[in-house]
């Protein structure tokens, strides 16, 4: 999946476009200097001047102040804002930066998703974390380790919780409130996607129907407590 959003995004937008506007719509309630755009986008300064004019002229973003203190952010009243703001949500935003901070443990990783606001709004709220989960044979220490770069990058603490996939099986013929409930809801796939997550989820069930319901193949982990 990452590969398709990689074409993808490459195939809409130069790489320096692309990746301005991820990181202003990514957090469009923020304004950014130049400065910062130029650093975290990892541009030259003048194609970044460049694209941010067009950008602006065109609409999408908002060039705010005056003299040398000018600041730029999403425009909210674009008339393609929403349908951006998704497009760059899974392919240049925060699932971007996940998504290739987790390739090299791929190999270990069925299925792995954002879920929470991120996924619901494909923005990140201010202040607020990522939700991760992961499910397959990558250790939560692996996860946090191979993650800790996009952490930094993004601003923001990355919470994974971390499944083995009986495990996953296992909670799910339990009906644990918690996982039932983020599989109701929203995801923005990282690894795999919903074929994988609904194979993983009815395959390992209907072959496992013996198993204890007591018996906890591998120990939950997770980034933070959460209630049963």
């Amino acid at each position: 999946m990452g590969a398709a959003t990689d074409t993808l995004s490459a195939a809409l937008l130069g790489k320096t476009r692309r990746n301005v506007l991820g990181l202003l719509f990514v957090e469009p309630d923020k304004t950014f200097y130049l400065r910062e755009i130029v650093r975290r986008t990892g541009a030259g300064q003048g194609a970044v001047q460049r694209e941010l004019r067009r950008l602006s002229e065109a609409g999408i973003i908002k060039r705010e102040g005056i003299g040398r203190a000018i600041t730029y952010r999403a425009d909210p009243e674009s008339a393609v804002f929403d349908e951006l703001r998704s497009i760059l949500a899974k392919t240049v935003g925060a699932a971007e930066h996940l998504r290739d901070a987790l390739s090299s443990l791929k190999d270990r990783i069925d299925v792995g998703f954002v879920y929470g606001s991120y996924a619901k709004e494909m923005r990140l709220r201010p202040g607020s974390d990522i939700d991760l989960m992961i499910i397959g044979d990558a250790s939560f220490g692996d996860v946090v380790e191979h993650t800790a770069s996009a952490q930094r990058t993004l601003g923001r603490e990355i919470n994974p919780t971390v499944y083995a996939p009986a495990e996953f099986a296992q909670r799910l013929r339990e009906g644990h409130h918690f996982l039932v409930d983020v599989l109701r809801h929203p995801k923005l796939f990282l690894i795999g996607g919903p074929r994988e997550l609904e194979r993983l989820a009815e395959v390992r069930m209907v072959n496992n129907p013996s198993s204890d319901p007591r018996r906890n193949p591998r120990p939950l982990r997770r980034g933070r407590p959460r209630s049963e």
